[in-house]
């Protein structure tokens, strides 16, 4: 236990908490930028099990800010899961690590309703209102987490017994769901906001006292932290749902938030047979590219990347017409 020296000596931790750390899985749903710095985290700290998930691959644009990726991950656009989860088995050996490259809905997370905690590092609202109702259903403690521009939000959500995101922010749209795709994201915002997702996670773990139903807002350009009482709704209808609506893997377009990019779906779900997707390519002079996940080409002022699994972005429109025309040109 000497790796975890200093922080046995933290009085609110000491050798039992260390010791139900140990014994801790968690699952991270989203490894951009603050999935990837609580995921090192938790790493470094010793968790039993970490499970990531996350359906986008490593770009430029990311590493301003997503501390477990290299310039050599961007380049061969490998996914994030993946390329994460390397790197966390190059920090600490003892923790399980598994990695899920595709969306977070009832059919990807099916085999994780085991989890002890889930950690939201996701960018859009819709899946966190997905994980508001599964996590709800399956009985597990989380932690919403938002961050865009300077302002970061957080709320840690007991399930059954606590308020939930619902409670927080309504059933309808919000229009201040605001994205770090869209107004961008304080570069040193994000390890402050990772670093108080776990300390509320190791105290929800730890602290038999906790008290849930507060939000905390932190504003890391004025240097502050506001806490908000939020009220359990008695007429939340997420709170009263018996069971959530199914959402398994939609096979309609989905148009990525902020990303210019639109999401199709193979009919099969995959795996898609790279080799076929190549020669059918190389009959159009196109250059391809590829790595043990995904494929991916320009056509026509557009990028293209095909998922082994069947999922395809095209990038450079949010026009689903147009899209659905690059679409319909390879895949019937």
């Amino acid at each position: 236990m000497e790796r975890y020296d200093r922080q046995m000596r933290v009085k609110e931790i000491g050798h039992v908490g260390q010791s139900k750390i140990s014994e801790t899985t968690i699952l991270i749903v989203g490894v951009g930028a603050i999935g990837s710095y609580s995921a090192e985290m938790l790493a470094r700290m010793g968790f039993k099990k970490i499970i990531l998930i996350d359906r986008d691959f490593v770009e430029w644009s990311n590493l301003q800010r997503q501390t477990l990726f290299t310039e050599k991950d961007a380049e061969a656009r490998l996914p994030k899961a993946y390329s994460a989860a390397l790197a966390l088995n190059q920090i600490n050996r003892d923790v399980s690590v598994e990695y899920v490259v595709d969306d977070a809905n009832s059919e990807t997370l099916s085999p994780y309703t085991d989890v002890d905690y889930v950690l939201d590092c996701t960018d859009n609202f819709g899946t966190r209102r997905f994980l508001n109702e599964w996590c709800r259903e399956n009985e597990i403690p989380w932690i919403y987490t938002s961050c865009a521009g300077t302002y970061a939000g957080l709320l840690p959500i007991d399930s059954k017994n606590s308020a939930c995101l619902t409670c927080l922010i309504g059933e309808t749209p919000q229009t201040n769901e605001a994205s770090c795709d869209i107004i961008g994201v304080h570069g040193a915002l994000v390890p402050i906001v990772s670093g108080f997702q776990i300390s509320l996670l190791v105290k929800m773990m730890l602290d038999e006292k906790f008290s849930y139903n507060t939000f905390y807002q932190i504003d890391n350009w004025q240097l502050s932290l506001q806490k908000m009482a939020v009220l359990k709704l008695p007429t939340c209808p997420s709170c009263g749902l018996q069971k959530q609506t199914d959402r398994s893997f939609s096979t309609q377009p989905v148009l990525l938030c902020g990303r210019n990019t639109i999401q199709f779906q193979l009919e099969g779900r995959g795996p898609v047979d790279f080799e076929a997707i190549s020669k059918r390519l190389s009959r159009e002079e196109l250059s391809v590219r590829r790595n043990d996940f995904l494929i991916f080409f320009d056509f026509d002022g557009y990028q293209l990347t095909v998922f082994k699994n069947g999922r395809v972005f095209i990038h450079g429109t949010s026009e689903l017409n147009t899209a659905k025309k690059v679409y319909h040109h390879f895949f019937n």
